[in-house]
C-alpha cells in the first residue's frame, strides 16, 4: 500500500488531483499527462504513484497478486479507476510498460518478470523464454539436466501457467528444451510413447539403448547376455516389439553392427553370445569353488550337497570327472569318498537285452540294483525287456481271465506255434495278434475245454 508520508510534493499533488477525479468526477487538469508523455527515459514518477495507488490502495492488490491477472484485466482496472488517459496518452496502451514503470525495483530484483504476463499473450523475446523455462525447472527442484526428460512437461507448463510458450516451438517439448539447453537432448527423450512409430525409429532405438546401457554401465558381455526379460526391465519392451519384431538378436545386431538380418553378423553375434555365456558360467563356477577352497585344495565336496550336485552336473555336461573338472579352475580336489560311477542308460539297455538281471547289471557297471531299476523307470518306463509298443502285447494273466484257460494251456499254444514270448521280471508278454486268434480257435473247437466250461458253469 502507498505510504502517503513518504511521498514527494509533486507526487502528493498528483494524488490530490486523482482523488478529485475519483470522488468529485472532475477531469485531470489540462496538460496533466503532457510532460511524462514526452519523457523518453527514466521513471515517470506521476504515473508510477498513480498506478501503484490504483492497484494497492483501491484494488487491494499486492505485488505478488499482479501475475494472477492478465494484461487485459489490469488495463480494465486502470480504466475503471479513471486512468485511461495515462494508459492511452503516456503508454500508448502498453500495460506491461505501465507495470514496469510502477515497479522498477521489483523487476530489477526479478521478483516480477516480463514473462509472467507472456503466458497471457505471445512469446517473442528469447531471453524471456529462457528465463521462464529456467525458473520453472528450478521451481520443480530439478538440479541435473539428464533428469528433465523424465517429467511430464505438459502438465508442468500448465501448472506454471506458461503452456502457450510451446506455440513458439510448434508445440514441441523437445524443441523448447533444445532451445533453452542447446544440444543436451535427443528427440526421442521427449517422445516416449510415440518414438517407435516414426520413420526415425531405428535411430531412436539405437540412441535409447545406448543411453540406457551407458547409464547402467553395461560392458559388451552384459549387452550380449541380455534376454527378453532384461529388455522389459530396462523399459525397452515396446522398442523390442515395434522395431525388432521382439527379437533380442536383431536388437543387439543393430546396436553393435547397425544392420538387421545380416547373416554373417548374426553368426558372429551368436558365437559371441556363446562365449559370453561360457565366460559367465566359468566365473560363477570359480566363484563358488573359491568359497569352499582351502588354498588351492578343495576337500570332500560330498558334505556340501548343493555345490557337489552343481559341480557334478557341469562335469558330466563336459564329459569330465569331478577332479578333472575342478582342476580346470586351478584347484585340486581331495575326497575321502569315491565318486559314484557315471552310468550310461544305453549300457543298461544292452545288458538287459542280453538277459542279465538288475543285480548282474549293477555288478558289471559298478552300481547297485536300486539305481539300475530307477534308471530303467526314468529312461525306459520300466524293464527294457517289456516289448514296445506295449499296446500290442498282453500278459498271460489277462488271457487267462478273458478266455478262461489255464497258464499251461496258453504256454502250450505258444510253444506249439512259436509265438513271441517276452519274459520280464514281473510278467510274461505275448503278442495279441498271434495269441488271441489261436486262443479263440482253441476255445471254439476244443471239446475238452467246452466240457470243462459246462461242468463248472454252475
Amino acid at each position: 500500500m502507498v505510504d502517503l508520508f513518504k511521498l514527494k510534493t509533486d507526487e502528493l499533488k498528483a494524488l490530490v488531483h486523482y482523488k478529485e477525479v475519483l470522488e468529485e468526477g472532475n477531469r485531470f487538469p489540462k496538460g496533466f499527462w503532457a510532460k511524462e508523455a514526452n519523457q523518453k527515459k527514466g521513471i515517470k514518477t506521476i504515473c508510477r504513484i498513480l498506478t501503484r495507488y490504483c492497484f494497492e490502495n483501491l484494488c487491494r492488490l499486492e505485488v505478488d497478486d499482479l501475475p494472477k491477472y492478465n494484461l487485459k484485466q489490469l488495463k480494465a482496472l486502470l480504466v475503471k479507476y479513471k486512468l485511461s488517459g495515462m494508459v492511452q496518452r503516456v503508454f500508448n496502451h502498453d500495460v506491461l510498460a505501465i507495470i514496469k514503470n510502477a515497479y522498477p525495483d521489483e523487476f530489477r530484483t526479478r521478483k516480477l518478470k516480463e514473462w509472467m504476463w507472456s503466458k497471457h499473450g505471445l512469446w517473442e523475446d528469447h531471453n524471456i523464454i529462457i528465463e521462464a523455462v529456467n525458473d520453472m525447472v528450478k521451481r520443480e527442484g530439478i538440479r541435473r539436466l539428464e533428469d528433465i526428460p523424465l517429467f511430464n512437461w505438459k502438465e508442468r507448463l500448465l501448472k506454471h501457467g506458461i503452456y502457450n510458450v510451446l506455440s513458439y516451438f510448434n508445440w514441441s517439448i523437445y524443441a523448447l528444451f533444445d532451445f533453452v539447453y542447446p544440444n543436451k537432448f535427443h528427440p526421442s527423450d521427449f517422445k516416449y510413447k510415440t518414438k517407435w512409430a516414426t520413420p526415425e525409429a531405428l535411430d531412436n532405438a539405437f540412441y535409447y539403448m545406448h543411453k540406457i546401457f551407458k547409464k547402467k554401465k553395461f560392458t559388451l558381455n552384459d549387452i550380449l547376455l541380455l534376454n527378453t526379460s532384461d529388455f522389459r526391465n530396462l523399459g525397452l519392451a515396446g522398442m523390442l516389439v515395434s522395431v525388432f519384431e521382439a527379437s533380442t538378436l536383431k536388437a543387439k545386431e543393430y546396436y553393435l553392427y547397425k544392420t538387421i538380418g545380416d547373416k554373417q553378423h548374426q553368426r558372429e553375434l551368436k558365437e559371441d553370445i556363446k562365449n559370453a555365456i561360457r565366460q559367465k558360467r566359468d566365473k560363477e563356477i570359480k566363484e563358488r569353488l573359491s568359497q569352499v577352497a582351502v588354498g588351492k585344495f578343495i576337500y570332500n565336496l560330498h558334505s556340501n550337497a548343493s555345490l557337489y550336485n552343481y559341480i557334478k552336473r557341469h562335469a558330466r555336461k563336459n564329459h569330465m570327472s569331478i577332479s578333472d573338472f575342478i582342476a580346470r579352475y586351478g584347484y585340486i580336489y581331495k575326497s575321502a569318498r569315491k565318486d559314484a560311477a557315471v552310468i550310461n542308460k544305453d549300457d543298461i539297455w544292452n545288458l538287459r537285452k542280453q538277459g542279465l538281471t538288475y543285480v548282474q547289471i549293477a555288478q558289471k557297471l559298478g552300481s547297485n540294483p536300486t539305481t539300475i531299476s530307477e534308471m530303467c523307470n526314468k529312461y525306459f518306463g520300466g524293464d527294457p525287456l517289456i516289448p514296445r509298443p506295449i499296446e500290442d502285447y498282453i500278459t498271460v494273466q489277462e488271457l487267462m481271465n478273458t478266455y478262461r484257460v489255464d497258464h499251461k494251456t496258453v504256454m502250450k499254444i505258444v510253444r506249439k506255434n512259436g509265438f513271441e514270448n517276452h519274459t520280464t521280471i514281473r510278467f510274461r508278454y505275448l503278442k495279441k495278434s498271434e495269441i488271441e486268434p489261436a486262443l479263440k480257435e482253441y476255445v471254439t473247437n476244443n471239446k475238452h475245454h467246452k466240457f470243462m466250461i459246462e461242468r463248472y458253469a454252475n
